[in-house]
């Protein structure tokens, strides 16, 4: 009788030491497996016993989609709470509800509009902890009537409501400062600093394009050519971002990866990268695809660096005026024989070197209808002047690599036309 009474205390004593939640004991053989709060949903009408079993009584029948508490697990059989009843129920008929995250309550501020009394209760009877100065931020954490319990500076108390104006908090949307761009509208110093008595860092050439950063009064933050410093504004014009793949990296433009150069993008005339190697190569594996057809063509021009195209530009205006040599030339900058993957090809006969017949001849055909596969497209083609500002020009191919080339090849459209982006 002693060694049963003690046997139950133990076993009593077991349950008492034993935490709950997720946890399994061993109690006469059976294995228990007690749940922290899941809940269940009935699947179909279903009978709530006495016991793990269907020998055991039926204490109620339970609706289909009814929701049941676990309380326990003996096998199939769990162990619920439903409606005030505690029973089993056969687990083949349950499907468990997955609960729901409960959204954080959104941080409300206010900011003090005069020197307010933080104080330990809610009422000018209590004592004040620290006076909140005017125009200062405060966290609301709830209200007591006209009283609101709020932190300030790690400080948490109570303040009267009628001093305190409620801060709209609106979403800023995510921006790149690199997307916001500028072109030069005369030479201009980069300095130091926001002023006229800061140390000049490079002289920025007209025309020639700069990343916004940030803005300090008539003063600009700026990126030019990897260096970073501030100009007048006054000598800037902004340039829409019209698309927003473009980014900006060191003052250089891309889109997909690619160098991004036309009349309206420019390159730093920093930039003298010299002529691709990985261009050079494409070209000679079309060359050598080319002369199986029995078709030969060479570079007449490649890679030209700032100054070269500053002064080339600079003879054309001379012969043809600027507007006509802006046809078919670039200003300083804003040529893509500046990124060193351009190539004006030609063939045989030098008298279809530059022109419009070169597209005649069986070389030219040929690279209008193959240049694709090898990674270059014909970038200024006939009747795309209004989108490109360059007349037809069917011996200039730029090199942009075999998928890119291959997919605005395809789509029958221009750089500028099949990314989105302006080319004046």
């Amino acid at each position: 009788m002693i060694l049963r009474k003690l046997s139950i205390f133990l076993a009593a004593l077991l349950l008492t030491l034993t935490p709950l939640g997720n946890e399994t004991f061993h109690l006469s053989g059976s294995s228990v497996v007690f749940a922290a709060n899941e809940n269940y949903q009935t699947t179909a009408n279903l009978n709530l016993r006495a016991g793990a079993g269907t020998t055991y009584k039926v204490l109620t029948v339970i609706p289909k989609g009814k929701q049941v508490t676990l309380i326990s697990k003996n096998g199939t059989w769990y162990k619920v709470s439903y409606s005030g009843k505690t029973g089993y129920v056969s687990s083949t008929y349950l499907k468990q509800i997955t609960p729901t995250s409960t959204p954080k309550p959104q941080t409300v501020k206010y900011s003090t509009t005069a020197n307010l009394n933080l104080r330990a209760g809610a009422g000018t009877t209590y004592k004040v902890v620290t006076v909140i100065p005017k125009g200062k931020q405060v966290t609301f954490i709830s209200k007591h009537g006209a009283w609101y319990k709020v932190n300030y500076s790690g400080k948490t108390g109570y303040v009267s409501s009628a001093y305190l104006k409620q801060i709209t908090t609106t979403t800023t949307p995510k921006t790149n400062p690199q997307s916001v761009l500028y072109t030069t509208t005369d030479n201009l110093n980069l300095r130091t600093g926001a002023g006229t008595n800061y140390k000049v860092i490079i002289v920025i050439p007209k025309g020639n394009q700069v990343s916004f950063i940030s803005k300090q009064g008539v003063w600009y933050k700026v990126n030019y050519a990897g260096k970073t410093g501030y100009v007048s504004s006054q000598y800037l014009k902004l340039l829409t971002s019209d698309n927003p793949k473009l980014t900006v990296k060191n003052g250089i433009t891309y889109v997909d990866g690619a160098i991004v150069v036309n009349k309206r993008y420019s390159l730093p005339s920093t930039y003298n990268p010299g002529e691709s190697k990985e261009a050079r190569a494409a070209f000679n594996k079309m060359l050598a695809d080319a002369k199986k057809k029995n078709i030969s063509f060479q570079v007449i021009s490649g890679f030209r660096s700032y100054e070269y195209q500053k002064n080339l530009y600079s003879r054309y205006v001379k012969t043809y005026g600027e507007a006509e040599a802006s046809r078919f030339s670039a200003k300083a900058g804003h040529s893509e024989h500046q990124t060193g993957l351009t190539f004006d090809i030609g063939g045989p006969n030098q008298a279809h070197w530059l022109k419009e017949s070169f597209d005649e001849t069986a070389e030219g055909k040929w690279l209008a209808a193959n240049a694709y596969r090898f990674g270059f497209i014909l970038r200024y083609p006939n009747g795309k002047e209004s989108i490109t500002g360059y007349m037809y020009e069917p011996w200039h191919f730029r090199y942009v690599g075999v998928e890119r080339a291959t997919k605005i090849y395809n789509s029958g459209k221009t750089m500028e036309e099949y990314y989105g982006f302006l080319g004046k």
